[in-house]
């Protein structure tokens, strides 16, 4: 038996580069159009778009008129524009802190369902990047979740001031001259979503369990990490990040529980490959980089979290904490893995601080998730809505990220200075 799947959208991708001298450049992309998929057998898709409106004008999407309405009417949706009244105040910000800003916004005006019901929803979120260079050369940035993106302009300056003191701080910090050795690496809150996005979640998504080349999917119902961490993944939450009610199918959001309480759950899930693994109609992971792509199994909103029993322990001598992590290489089937951290600070035992060069970041999935110690129970949200994920040539997706505080024992992953160019 078939099913088929209808989805309109118009959708924004916005950036505004600020320099303090008041330049402002932006750069601006959107799509309006529509998809019909066919979910065939064994968890084949056939796939059809068109720009605008033009499959139910001819007729080819099969919708009833109440879903015709919708999806004509989310087409129409206004679009996001950058006021001159939040331009001055993107400049007064950059000319105050001295730092470069990035305003990021990805917008979606979004309907999806069947030939004779849609839902329709508009998913919108906005980042503030704020960057600043030392005095030798070291650029270090932090981007900010903030309010839908003029709404709150008091509120933006305050938050973008805040956040250019504490990277100045961080610059003006004395350089180690060497990378210390017996440091464990502290993964803290806010800053390490994308670790585990990469080494948790794309492994549990359906397509990639499917083929047999998930090294977390072949341990499904196994435990591979302490009892009290838990690795859940959803669109349907009520915390900053991204969120949906319903993913590109229609689906309604669930959050799953990809690692729970230390053990490998259910992966993620669009229809082709829920009806293939006998999973239901889905857990609303359909998503798509627009109505020109068909949908595949993709992470929304990834959160590493510290079950509340388990007590914080701290290092027990010197730590590294990364900032910015980045993934440079993962294998999938190995859980082999290298990270990039472009910018990292050394806490010592005596209580001083200082700046790291660039570090790579060297290890295997599974003895990492076994090896992890708990650090704070606190979690810290964080994304850039210029960036996203990629996969399978879709990209970029909007995806967000959110962790508590991990402790990576010393040798259980390999640190490595890297030469800046």
């Amino acid at each position: 038996m078939t099913h088929t799947t209808l989805f309109a959208e118009h959708s924004l991708r916005m950036r505004a580069d600020v320099l303090p001298d008041g330049t402002v450049s932006t750069e601006r992309t959107s799509v309006r159009g529509m998809s019909v998929e066919r979910h065939l057998d064994r968890g084949f898709t056939e796939h059809r778009f068109a720009d605008g409106d033009d499959l139910l004008a001819s007729g080819a999407a099969g919708a009833g008129p109440e879903a015709a309405d919708a999806l004509r009417e989310v087409q129409e949706r206004p679009l996001f524009e950058l006021t001159p009244e939040l331009r001055a105040e993107l400049a007064g910000i950059a000319a105050e802190t001295g730092a470069e800003l990035t305003l990021g916004v990805a917008q979606q005006h979004v309907a999806a369902g069947s030939a004779d019901r849609v839902a329709t929803t508009e998913r919108i979120v906005t980042t503030l990047e704020t960057r600043l260079t030392g005095d030798d050369g070291t650029v270090h940035s932090r981007s900010l979740l903030c309010a839908p993106a003029g709404s709150d302009p008091g509120g933006l300056r305050e938050a973008a001031v805040r956040t250019a003191d504490a990277v100045r701080e961080r610059l003006a910090l004395p350089l180690a001259t060497e990378l210390p050795d017996g440091a464990d690496l502290v993964l803290l809150p806010g800053l390490a979503g994308a670790f585990f996005h990469e080494i948790v979640g794309h492994p549990m998504e359906a397509d990639v369990v499917a083929s047999g080349t998930s090294y977390l999917g072949a341990r499904a119902g196994r435990p591979v990490a302490p009892a009290w961490l838990s690795v859940l993944d959803g669109g349907a939450h009520d915390g900053p990040g991204y969120r949906s009610p319903f993913d590109d199918e229609g689906t309604p959001c669930r959050t799953l529980r990809l690692i729970d309480r230390g053990t490998v759950g259910r992966p993620m899930t669009d229809r082709a490959l829920a009806a293939l693994l006998g999973g239901g109609p889905g857990t609303g992971h359909g998503r798509k980089q627009s109505y020109r792509h068909p949908a595949i199994p993709r992470m929304t909103h990834t959160v590493a979290l510290i079950e509340p029993a388990a007590e914080p322990e701290p290092p027990p001598g010197d730590w590294i904490a990364p900032y910015g992590l980045r993934l440079d290489m993962m294998n999938i089937a190995s859980g082999a893995f290298v990270f990039h951290a472009p910018f990292s600070l050394l806490h010592r035992v005596d209580g001083s601080t200082a700046r790291l060069g660039p570090l790579t970041v060297t290890g295997d999935g599974a003895r990492v998730l076994a090896g992890l110690r708990p650090y704070e129970h606190r979690v810290a949200a964080y994304l850039r809505a210029t960036g996203g994920c990629g996969k399978l040539g879709q990209y970029p997706v909007p995806v967000s990220f959110a962790n508590a505080g991990f402790r990576l024992p010393a040798g259980l992953v390999g640190l490595r200075a890297v030469a800046r160019g």
